[in-house]
């Protein structure tokens, strides 16, 4: 079994370190899949996937190379994604490329090759390991994603920031938050308490596409900290982001960054 890759392009490694930034401030926890073709990161909230974040091969690392133990040429394993996280702050600014590659080090790791840059013509290296866990072969299917069912109603999300903003405000009025979408491309946040009711509305947004029902706006109500912890990805700077909404069933977000950086994100209703 084999894994090595390497980044040197510093677009690139700067992603790189926000996706996992943003996965660490999402779950301790993470499961990392590997193809010869794809990379994918499935992200837990309570041990439960919800978060499947695709990475473009040929958009990230200039090498690539895995080979996995079965016939279906795959490995998956496990890791924390805090300590990976910190341990490539160093690649936003001032690394000139990073090796990454699976190794045995008294337990298994993902060694972090990272060459910097000195005074001296020569660079220096920093090697970081973080130890990993090999996920059997009979649990693989627990971390393939759902079936996308259909929605009611399809919109262009405001920026995340914004969104972010606001939410972090009603999250200390209530636990539970109830987004509302129309056909007319407005969206609306809403909470509700004994002493009071509060709401922004985000008019004009694009409308992917809808089904006709009864209800004049189709919503769903969800905990107000995992509508929050999506909104981490506002730091990879996405211009668009797509939520779907099936009535009082779930929320679907969906990121998509020209095609090098894919992120589907399932959050159930929440039942009160």
């Amino acid at each position: 079994m084999k894994f090595r890759c390497k980044m040197t392009d510093s677009l690139a490694m700067r992603d790189f370190t926000n996706i996992i930034g943003a996965i660490a401030k999402m779950s301790k926890f993470c499961v990392l899949q590997l193809t010869p073709t794809d990379v994918c990161f499935t992200v837990f909230d309570e041990r439960q996937p919800v978060v499947w974040a695709e990475l473009s091969r040929d958009h990230f690392f200039s090498e690539y190379l895995v080979e996995g133990i079965s016939s279906e040429n795959k490995i998956y394993l496990e890791f924390d994604a805090v300590m990976l996280s910190k341990s490539m702050t160093s690649l936003k600014q001032t690394a000139t490329s990073v090796k990454i590659k699976l190794t045995n080090k008294q337990q298994p790791c993902l060694t972090l090759e990272i060459e910097l840059p000195s005074a001296s013509s020569d660079s220096w290296q920093c090697v970081h390991d973080v130890p990993i866990k090999m996920v059997a072969r009979k649990e693989w299917p627990s971390y393939n994603p759902p079936d996308i069912p259909t929605f009611h109603i399809s919109l262009a999300l405001p920026q995340l920031k914004h969104l972010k903003n606001v939410a972090e405000k009603m999250k200390n009025l209530s636990p539970m938050l109830s987004l509302y979408a129309s056909n007319d491309g407005m969206l609306i946040l809403k909470i509700e308490t004994e002493s009071a009711c509060v709401s922004t509305h985000f008019p004009g947004l694009y409308v992917y596409n809808e089904i006709e029902i009864e209800e004049e706006r189709i919503s769903v109500t969800v905990d107000v900290k995992k509508f929050i912890m999506f909104l981490a990805w506002e730091s990879v700077h996405p211009e668009t982001v797509k939520c779907s909404i099936r009535q009082d069933t779930l929320v679907y977000l969906h990121l998509n960054l020209n095609d090098n950086f894919k992120i589907h994100y399932f959050l159930p209703a929440t039942v009160l």
